[in-house]
């Protein structure tokens, strides 16, 4: 149990035994009514009422909560698709830019081995000329 559940269940029997020590009888005037009640119930209703204006006032509370617990979550889900989409877009480009190295080296090869060969072939038409 919490300890506030058992605060108030402390403070609930405090009221009951507070509210039995004083039964006398009190006239209550509200308005225009004039009403001849028990003190003890008065207590009781008092305190009844007290309790339901903070439940009230608590669950508001806890609806807003609630209410940006939820909005808080979007937000987060919003925010980790976004970073999935942008990890995607990086991995294009990266995968775009190592495509991009590869044909800039088959192209250096290609023009080595272009460069190689038309060498070759001038040794050749050299060892030709010199025999």
């Amino acid at each position: 149990m919490s300890v506030a559940f058992i605060f108030s269940l402390l403070f609930s029997v405090l009221v009951v035994v507070f509210a039995l020590q004083n039964s006398a009888i009190v006239t209550i005037n509200f308005l225009f009514v004039e009403h001849s009640i028990s003190q003890a119930l008065v207590i009781l209703i008092s305190a009844i009422f007290g309790a339901i204006i903070v439940l009230l006032l608590s669950m508001v509370k806890q609806i807003k909560s609630n209410i940006k617990i939820r909005n808080l979550t979007k937000t987060i889900h919003k925010s980790e698709e976004a970073e999935r989409i942008l990890k995607e877009k990086e991995e294009k480009i990266q995968r775009g830019k190592l495509e991009e190295e590869n044909r800039l080296l088959r192209e250096q090869e290609e023009a080595t081995q272009k460069e190689m060969s038309e060498m070759n072939n001038n040794n050749q038409e050299n060892s030709n000329d010199i025999k």
